[in-house]
């Protein structure tokens, strides 16, 4: 996802490839540890294709201290919660991204894999259109 997005806050500012809104900052979470790292629930806000088969209340693996920030709405897949809403999975015409590590999150991490060979975009990216 970090290097999908318009520009990363890491170490200095670094410019992303800008097809995702938004950019990578640092994690605003008082009170709780940092890096994140653990499991935690996914929360669709709306149905995708990489999402399917996944059931209820789903887990990914999460190891961060960076997320994104500023993006748009319709890109948001699905989000964790962790000090406030926190974007776990975006897509953008025919490119997606997760923040959560999917090869470490067992039968979930390999529905989504799974779901990913078989997906066909309905749209392009907008940067090509």
């Amino acid at each position: 996802m970090q290097l999908m997005a318009e520009r990363g806050l890491e170490h200095g500012t670094t410019e992303g490839f800008g097809w995702i809104a938004g950019e990578i900052a640092p994690m605003d979470a008082p009170g709780l540890r940092m890096p994140q790292m653990g499991w935690n629930e996914l929360n669709f806000t709306r149905s995708h294709a990489l999402t399917e088969g996944l059931g209820a209340a789903p887990h990914g693996y999460f190891v961060h201290s960076y997320a994104l920030r500023n993006t748009k709405p319709d890109t948001l897949i699905a989000t964790t919660d962790y000090g406030g809403a926190v974007p776990a999975i975006v897509c953008n015409g025919n490119v997606a991204g997760t923040q959560f590590h999917v090869e470490k999150s067992q039968t979930v991490g390999l529905q989504i894999l799974a779901n990913f060979l078989s997906w066909t975009p309905e749209t392009l990216c907008d940067v090509y259109v």
